[in-house]
Protein backbone atom coordinates (compact mmCIF):
# COMPACT_ATOMS: atom_id res chain seq x y z
CA UNK A 1 0.00 0.00 0.00
CA UNK A 2 0.90 3.72 -0.61
CA UNK A 3 -0.66 5.27 2.54
CA UNK A 4 0.07 5.28 5.84
CA UNK A 5 0.43 7.37 9.49
CA UNK A 6 3.65 8.68 9.72
CA UNK A 7 4.69 8.58 13.61
CA UNK A 8 1.03 8.26 14.67
CA UNK A 9 0.09 11.96 13.60
CA UNK A 10 -0.52 12.44 9.60
CA UNK A 11 -0.80 10.56 6.55
CA UNK A 12 1.88 9.99 4.16
CA UNK A 13 1.18 9.51 0.60
CA UNK A 14 4.01 7.59 -1.57
CA UNK A 15 2.16 8.25 -4.66
CA UNK A 16 2.61 12.03 -4.34
CA UNK A 17 6.26 11.98 -5.68
CA UNK A 18 8.84 11.05 -2.75
CA UNK A 19 12.47 10.66 -4.12
CA UNK A 20 14.00 7.77 -2.92
CA UNK A 21 16.55 9.38 -1.03
CA UNK A 22 13.93 11.47 0.91
CA UNK A 23 12.67 8.68 1.76
CA UNK A 24 15.67 6.69 2.80
CA UNK A 25 16.13 9.59 5.22
CA UNK A 26 12.30 9.79 6.83
CA UNK A 27 12.91 5.85 7.18
CA UNK A 28 15.33 5.93 9.58
CA UNK A 29 13.95 9.12 11.67
CA UNK A 30 9.90 8.14 11.19
CA UNK A 31 7.94 4.96 12.12
CA UNK A 32 4.88 4.27 9.97
CA UNK A 33 2.01 2.72 10.93
CA UNK A 34 -1.16 1.20 9.14
CA UNK A 35 -4.18 3.60 9.67
CA UNK A 36 -6.67 0.54 10.30
CA UNK A 37 -5.11 -1.30 12.49
CA UNK A 38 -2.40 0.53 13.88
CA UNK A 39 0.13 -2.12 13.69
CA UNK A 40 3.96 -0.48 12.73
CA UNK A 41 4.71 -0.89 9.16
CA UNK A 42 7.74 -1.25 7.20
CA UNK A 43 8.68 0.68 4.37
CA UNK A 44 9.77 -1.38 1.72
CA UNK A 45 12.36 0.64 -1.34
CA UNK A 46 13.92 -1.60 -3.59
CA UNK A 47 14.72 -2.21 -7.30
CA UNK A 48 11.46 -4.05 -8.48
CA UNK A 49 8.58 -2.83 -6.55
CA UNK A 50 7.29 0.71 -6.59
CA UNK A 51 7.88 2.31 -2.58
CA UNK A 52 5.53 1.09 -0.48
CA UNK A 53 4.60 0.09 2.98
CA UNK A 54 3.60 -3.21 4.07
CA UNK A 55 2.58 -5.11 7.54
CA UNK A 56 5.00 -7.25 9.04
CA UNK A 57 5.02 -11.03 9.00
CA UNK A 58 2.75 -12.03 11.15
CA UNK A 59 0.56 -9.37 12.03
CA UNK A 60 -3.53 -9.03 11.53
CA UNK A 61 -5.09 -6.48 10.33
CA UNK A 62 -9.32 -5.86 10.29
CA UNK A 63 -9.51 -5.48 6.69
CA UNK A 64 -8.04 -8.08 4.48
CA UNK A 65 -4.85 -7.52 2.64
CA UNK A 66 -2.28 -9.46 0.11
CA UNK A 67 0.63 -8.99 -1.18
CA UNK A 68 0.56 -6.33 -4.15
CA UNK A 69 2.61 -7.09 -7.28
CA UNK A 70 4.51 -4.69 -8.69
CA UNK A 71 2.00 -4.70 -11.60
CA UNK A 72 -0.56 -4.09 -9.39
CA UNK A 73 1.28 -1.20 -7.25
CA UNK A 74 2.47 0.24 -10.51
CA UNK A 75 -1.37 -0.02 -12.11
CA UNK A 76 -3.10 1.98 -8.65
CA UNK A 77 -0.13 4.97 -8.79
CA UNK A 78 -1.07 5.41 -12.43
CA UNK A 79 -4.50 5.73 -11.84
CA UNK A 80 -4.52 7.64 -9.00
CA UNK A 81 -2.18 10.43 -10.99
CA UNK A 82 -4.51 10.16 -13.73
CA UNK A 83 -7.75 10.93 -12.07
CA UNK A 84 -5.86 13.84 -10.61
CA UNK A 85 -5.31 14.98 -14.20
CA UNK A 86 -8.69 15.09 -14.89
CA UNK A 87 -9.85 17.32 -12.12
CA UNK A 88 -10.85 14.93 -9.36
CA UNK A 89 -9.43 14.64 -5.97
CA UNK A 90 -8.75 10.93 -5.56
CA UNK A 91 -7.92 9.69 -1.76
CA UNK A 92 -5.78 6.72 -1.91
CA UNK A 93 -6.25 3.58 0.44
CA UNK A 94 -8.86 5.47 2.45
CA UNK A 95 -9.91 3.35 5.17
CA UNK A 96 -13.94 3.18 5.54
CA UNK A 97 -14.03 2.48 9.45
CA UNK A 98 -18.10 2.14 8.94
CA UNK A 99 -17.47 -0.99 6.63
CA UNK A 100 -13.74 -2.12 7.55
CA UNK A 101 -13.00 -1.36 4.21
CA UNK A 102 -10.00 0.13 1.88
CA UNK A 103 -10.29 0.88 -1.81
CA UNK A 104 -7.42 1.41 -3.69
CA UNK A 105 -9.03 4.66 -4.58
CA UNK A 106 -12.28 6.93 -3.52
CA UNK A 107 -13.53 10.10 -5.34
CA UNK A 108 -16.38 12.67 -5.60
CA UNK A 109 -18.29 12.88 -8.70
CA UNK A 110 -21.01 15.16 -9.18
CA UNK A 111 -23.28 14.24 -5.96
CA UNK A 112 -21.95 10.42 -5.35
CA UNK A 113 -18.72 9.20 -4.29
CA UNK A 114 -17.19 5.94 -6.11
CA UNK A 115 -14.66 3.44 -4.98
CA UNK A 116 -12.28 2.52 -8.02
CA UNK A 117 -11.22 -1.07 -7.59
CA UNK A 118 -8.30 -1.89 -9.17
CA UNK A 119 -8.19 -6.17 -9.12
CA UNK A 120 -5.38 -7.76 -10.77
CA UNK A 121 -5.36 -10.91 -8.42
CA UNK A 122 -8.28 -13.84 -8.17
CA UNK A 123 -11.29 -13.01 -5.77
CA UNK A 124 -13.64 -15.19 -5.30
CA UNK A 125 -17.52 -14.12 -5.66
CA UNK A 126 -18.05 -14.28 -2.08
CA UNK A 127 -15.47 -11.25 -1.34
CA UNK A 128 -16.63 -9.41 -4.24
CA UNK A 129 -20.15 -9.54 -3.05
CA UNK A 130 -19.01 -8.71 0.43
CA UNK A 131 -17.11 -5.66 -0.48
CA UNK A 132 -19.46 -4.32 -3.50
CA UNK A 133 -22.53 -4.75 -0.60
CA UNK A 134 -20.75 -2.86 1.69
CA UNK A 135 -20.44 -0.11 -0.26
CA UNK A 136 -23.28 0.17 -1.59
CA UNK A 137 -25.01 0.24 1.82
CA UNK A 138 -22.35 3.14 2.69
CA UNK A 139 -24.28 4.89 -0.20
CA UNK A 140 -20.75 4.83 -2.84
CA UNK A 141 -20.86 3.24 -6.16
CA UNK A 142 -18.03 0.90 -6.94
CA UNK A 143 -16.35 0.52 -9.95
CA UNK A 144 -14.34 -2.13 -10.66
CA UNK A 145 -11.40 -2.19 -13.52
CA UNK A 146 -9.41 -5.61 -13.55
CA UNK A 147 -5.33 -5.44 -14.29
CA UNK A 148 -4.74 -6.51 -18.16
CA UNK A 149 -2.97 -9.41 -17.09
CA UNK A 150 -6.67 -11.22 -16.58
CA UNK A 151 -7.30 -10.70 -20.22
CA UNK A 152 -6.94 -13.82 -22.23
CA UNK A 153 -7.01 -13.51 -25.84
CA UNK A 154 -8.10 -16.55 -28.39
CA UNK A 155 -8.75 -16.58 -31.79
CA UNK A 156 -10.16 -13.17 -33.64
CA UNK A 157 -12.98 -11.13 -31.35
CA UNK A 158 -13.04 -14.36 -28.91
CA UNK A 159 -12.05 -13.66 -25.42
CA UNK A 160 -11.79 -16.76 -22.79
CA UNK A 161 -14.22 -15.51 -19.95
CA UNK A 162 -14.32 -17.46 -16.47
CA UNK A 163 -16.79 -16.44 -14.02
CA UNK A 164 -13.98 -14.23 -12.44
CA UNK A 165 -14.81 -12.20 -15.00
CA UNK A 166 -18.38 -12.47 -14.77
CA UNK A 167 -18.63 -10.86 -11.72
CA UNK A 168 -17.50 -7.82 -12.62
CA UNK A 169 -19.66 -6.97 -15.49
CA UNK A 170 -21.23 -3.62 -16.03
CA UNK A 171 -24.28 -3.82 -16.99
CA UNK A 172 -25.83 -0.98 -19.19
CA UNK A 173 -29.12 -0.20 -21.31
CA UNK A 174 -27.39 -2.00 -24.15
CA UNK A 175 -24.98 -4.18 -23.56
CA UNK A 176 -22.86 -5.23 -20.69
CA UNK A 177 -19.11 -4.07 -20.75
CA UNK A 178 -15.63 -5.32 -18.30
CA UNK A 179 -13.35 -2.51 -18.19
CA UNK A 180 -9.15 -3.13 -17.91
CA UNK A 181 -6.47 -1.26 -16.93
CA UNK A 182 -2.68 -2.29 -18.11
CA UNK A 183 -0.29 -0.38 -16.33
CA UNK A 184 2.46 -1.66 -18.97
CA UNK A 185 1.00 -0.17 -21.77
CA UNK A 186 -0.62 2.63 -20.16
CA UNK A 187 -4.19 1.83 -21.60
CA UNK A 188 -7.96 1.01 -20.75
CA UNK A 189 -8.66 -2.02 -22.43
CA UNK A 190 -12.90 -2.19 -23.02
CA UNK A 191 -14.55 -5.29 -24.10
CA UNK A 192 -18.16 -4.75 -25.07
CA UNK A 193 -20.89 -6.71 -26.50
CA UNK A 194 -20.36 -9.33 -24.81
CA UNK A 195 -21.52 -12.72 -26.40
CA UNK A 196 -20.55 -16.21 -24.96
CA UNK A 197 -20.51 -18.66 -27.59
CA UNK A 198 -19.10 -21.34 -25.51
CA UNK A 199 -19.14 -21.59 -21.67
CA UNK A 200 -16.01 -20.07 -21.58
CA UNK A 201 -15.59 -18.39 -25.12
CA UNK A 202 -17.30 -15.43 -25.53
CA UNK A 203 -17.52 -12.69 -28.83
CA UNK A 204 -16.61 -9.22 -27.75
CA UNK A 205 -15.41 -5.56 -29.21
CA UNK A 206 -12.55 -4.09 -27.94
CA UNK A 207 -11.24 -0.95 -27.18
CA UNK A 208 -7.96 0.13 -26.61
CA UNK A 209 -8.19 3.34 -25.36
CA UNK A 210 -4.52 4.99 -24.04
CA UNK A 211 -4.32 6.62 -20.81
CA UNK A 212 -3.10 10.09 -22.01
CA UNK A 213 -6.39 10.45 -24.32
CA UNK A 214 -9.10 8.75 -21.76
CA UNK A 215 -11.79 10.48 -20.41
CA UNK A 216 -14.06 9.77 -16.82
CA UNK A 217 -16.79 9.19 -19.40
CA UNK A 218 -15.07 6.58 -21.29
CA UNK A 219 -15.34 4.42 -18.27
CA UNK A 220 -18.74 4.93 -17.11
CA UNK A 221 -20.98 5.82 -20.35
CA UNK A 222 -23.84 3.37 -19.85
CA UNK A 223 -23.60 3.14 -24.41
CA UNK A 224 -21.39 1.29 -26.17
CA UNK A 225 -18.61 2.79 -28.47
CA UNK A 226 -17.06 -0.14 -30.56
CA UNK A 227 -19.13 -1.85 -32.74
CA UNK A 228 -20.88 -5.38 -33.21
CA UNK A 229 -18.62 -7.73 -34.96
CA UNK A 230 -19.99 -10.37 -36.96
CA UNK A 231 -17.46 -11.80 -39.27
CA UNK A 232 -15.48 -13.36 -36.31
CA UNK A 233 -18.30 -15.17 -35.09
CA UNK A 234 -19.50 -16.36 -38.53
CA UNK A 235 -15.98 -17.74 -38.86
CA UNK A 236 -15.89 -19.18 -35.33
CA UNK A 237 -19.57 -21.07 -36.27
CA UNK A 238 -17.61 -22.37 -39.55
CA UNK A 239 -15.03 -23.99 -37.64
CA UNK A 240 -17.32 -25.32 -35.14
CA UNK A 241 -18.81 -27.36 -38.12
CA UNK A 242 -15.50 -28.49 -39.13
CA UNK A 243 -13.84 -29.38 -36.26
CA UNK A 244 -13.90 -32.24 -34.16
CA UNK A 245 -16.03 -31.50 -30.53
CA UNK A 246 -14.37 -32.69 -27.81
CA UNK A 247 -16.12 -31.92 -24.41
CA UNK A 248 -19.59 -31.46 -23.92
CA UNK A 249 -21.46 -29.90 -20.81
CA UNK A 250 -24.29 -32.30 -19.51
CA UNK A 251 -26.29 -29.59 -20.85
CA UNK A 252 -25.15 -29.55 -24.47
CA UNK A 253 -25.46 -33.12 -24.43
CA UNK A 254 -28.73 -32.71 -23.67
CA UNK A 255 -29.75 -30.63 -26.53
CA UNK A 256 -27.50 -32.69 -28.50
CA UNK A 257 -29.65 -35.61 -27.54
CA UNK A 258 -32.90 -34.21 -28.36
CA UNK A 259 -31.76 -32.32 -31.70
CA UNK A 260 -30.41 -36.55 -32.67
CA UNK A 261 -33.78 -37.71 -31.61
CA UNK A 262 -36.03 -35.38 -33.25
CA UNK A 263 -33.79 -34.34 -36.38
CA UNK A 264 -31.05 -37.19 -36.61
CA UNK A 265 -28.52 -33.98 -36.72
CA UNK A 266 -25.22 -34.10 -34.72
CA UNK A 267 -24.19 -31.21 -33.14
CA UNK A 268 -21.76 -29.39 -35.80
CA UNK A 269 -25.20 -29.43 -37.98
CA UNK A 270 -27.32 -27.12 -35.84
CA UNK A 271 -29.58 -25.04 -37.93
CA UNK A 272 -28.14 -21.41 -37.80
CA UNK A 273 -30.38 -20.65 -35.82
CA UNK A 274 -29.68 -22.02 -32.63
CA UNK A 275 -26.31 -19.52 -32.71
CA UNK A 276 -28.01 -16.09 -32.87
CA UNK A 277 -25.59 -13.32 -31.33
CA UNK A 278 -28.64 -11.98 -29.50
CA UNK A 279 -27.20 -9.44 -27.35
CA UNK A 280 -28.53 -10.55 -23.90
CA UNK A 281 -27.83 -13.97 -24.20
CA UNK A 282 -25.01 -13.73 -21.39
CA UNK A 283 -27.63 -13.76 -19.25
CA UNK A 284 -27.54 -17.54 -19.92
CA UNK A 285 -24.73 -19.54 -18.17
CA UNK A 286 -24.61 -21.91 -21.04
CA UNK A 287 -23.00 -22.02 -25.03
CA UNK A 288 -25.64 -20.18 -27.41
CA UNK A 289 -26.72 -23.37 -29.22
CA UNK A 290 -28.55 -24.99 -25.86
CA UNK A 291 -30.70 -21.98 -24.42
CA UNK A 292 -31.68 -21.11 -28.39
CA UNK A 293 -31.77 -24.88 -28.91
CA UNK A 294 -34.60 -25.41 -26.48
CA UNK A 295 -36.27 -22.55 -28.32
CA UNK A 296 -35.93 -23.66 -31.49
CA UNK A 297 -37.16 -27.12 -30.10
CA UNK A 298 -40.23 -25.03 -28.99
CA UNK A 299 -41.06 -22.85 -31.70
CA UNK A 300 -41.29 -26.01 -34.11
CA UNK A 301 -43.39 -27.90 -32.09
CA UNK A 302 -46.06 -25.39 -32.11
CA UNK A 303 -48.32 -24.00 -35.29
CA UNK A 304 -48.09 -20.80 -33.99
CA UNK A 305 -47.17 -19.40 -30.32
CA UNK A 306 -47.32 -16.21 -28.74
CA UNK A 307 -43.93 -14.72 -27.18
CA UNK A 308 -45.39 -14.84 -23.78
CA UNK A 309 -45.71 -18.58 -24.02
CA UNK A 310 -42.43 -19.15 -25.05
CA UNK A 311 -40.87 -17.05 -22.36
CA UNK A 312 -43.05 -19.26 -20.02
CA UNK A 313 -41.45 -22.23 -21.32
CA UNK A 314 -37.82 -20.35 -20.61
CA UNK A 315 -39.12 -20.05 -16.82
CA UNK A 316 -40.16 -23.45 -16.67
CA UNK A 317 -37.08 -24.59 -17.93
CA UNK A 318 -35.05 -22.58 -15.63
CA UNK A 319 -37.18 -23.40 -12.48
CA UNK A 320 -36.77 -27.26 -13.65
CA UNK A 321 -32.79 -26.80 -13.42
CA UNK A 322 -32.64 -27.90 -17.06
CA UNK A 323 -31.19 -24.46 -17.68
CA UNK A 324 -29.32 -22.19 -15.82
CA UNK A 325 -29.03 -18.27 -15.00
CA UNK A 326 -25.35 -16.44 -14.78
CA UNK A 327 -27.09 -14.43 -12.02
CA UNK A 328 -30.16 -16.14 -10.07
CA UNK A 329 -32.55 -13.31 -9.43
CA UNK A 330 -30.86 -10.42 -10.84
CA UNK A 331 -32.50 -10.71 -14.32
CA UNK A 332 -34.60 -12.76 -16.05
CA UNK A 333 -34.75 -14.62 -19.25
CA UNK A 334 -37.22 -12.51 -20.75
CA UNK A 335 -35.14 -9.80 -22.87
CA UNK A 336 -33.09 -12.25 -24.49
CA UNK A 337 -36.19 -14.87 -25.29
CA UNK A 338 -37.52 -11.39 -27.03
CA UNK A 339 -34.36 -9.96 -29.14
CA UNK A 340 -34.21 -14.14 -30.09
CA UNK A 341 -37.58 -14.13 -31.49
CA UNK A 342 -37.71 -10.92 -32.59
CA UNK A 343 -34.18 -11.61 -34.78
CA UNK A 344 -35.83 -14.63 -36.13
CA UNK A 345 -39.03 -12.15 -37.70
CA UNK A 346 -36.34 -9.58 -38.63
CA UNK A 347 -35.00 -12.13 -40.74
CA UNK A 348 -37.72 -14.00 -42.38
CA UNK A 349 -37.88 -16.93 -39.89
CA UNK A 350 -40.87 -16.49 -38.06
CA UNK A 351 -44.19 -14.93 -39.71
CA UNK A 352 -46.57 -12.62 -37.02
CA UNK A 353 -50.21 -12.09 -37.31
CA UNK A 354 -51.31 -10.22 -34.56
CA UNK A 355 -49.68 -11.66 -30.97
CA UNK A 356 -48.91 -14.74 -33.00
CA UNK A 357 -45.81 -15.86 -34.27
CA UNK A 358 -45.29 -18.80 -36.74
CA UNK A 359 -42.95 -20.77 -39.32
CA UNK A 360 -42.63 -18.66 -42.72
CA UNK A 361 -41.52 -21.85 -44.35
CA UNK A 362 -40.35 -25.58 -43.34
CA UNK A 363 -38.79 -25.48 -39.88
CA UNK A 364 -37.01 -28.43 -40.82
CA UNK A 365 -33.02 -27.97 -40.35
CA UNK A 366 -31.11 -29.00 -43.66
CA UNK A 367 -28.58 -31.72 -43.24
CA UNK A 368 -25.96 -30.57 -45.55
CA UNK A 369 -22.98 -28.33 -45.01
CA UNK A 370 -23.15 -26.33 -47.69
CA UNK A 371 -26.85 -25.69 -47.46
CA UNK A 372 -25.93 -24.66 -43.53
CA UNK A 373 -23.28 -22.50 -45.07
CA UNK A 374 -25.30 -20.89 -46.89
CA UNK A 375 -28.23 -20.15 -43.81
CA UNK A 376 -25.04 -19.11 -41.73
CA UNK A 377 -24.41 -16.49 -44.71
CA UNK A 378 -27.66 -15.13 -44.66
CA UNK A 379 -27.64 -14.84 -40.85
CA UNK A 380 -24.14 -13.70 -39.51
CA UNK A 381 -23.07 -11.26 -43.18
CA UNK A 382 -22.57 -7.56 -41.79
Amino acid sequence: MFSAMIDQDGIICLADGYKTEDLKRLRKRHAFYCPVCRCELDLKIGPVKLPHFAHKPGEACPVPHEPESPYHLKGKRLLYEWLGRRGFRPVLEPYLQEIRQRPDLLLEHETRQVAVEFQCANLDAAAYRKRTEGFLKFGIEPLWILGGNRIRCLTGNFFQLSRFHWQFIQKSEKSPKLLFFCPEQKAFIILEHLIPFQTNKTSASLRFLPLAEASWRDLTARESCSPLQLKDWKRNIFSFRTSTVRFLSKEAKQIAALFYEKYQLPLPFFPAEVFLPVPSGYIFAHPVYVWQGYLFLFMTKHDTFRLQSAVHYMDWLIKGKRLKLRWSGRKTAAEAVCEYICFLHKKGFLERKEEFYYSAGSAVPEPRLDALLKRDEHYFSE
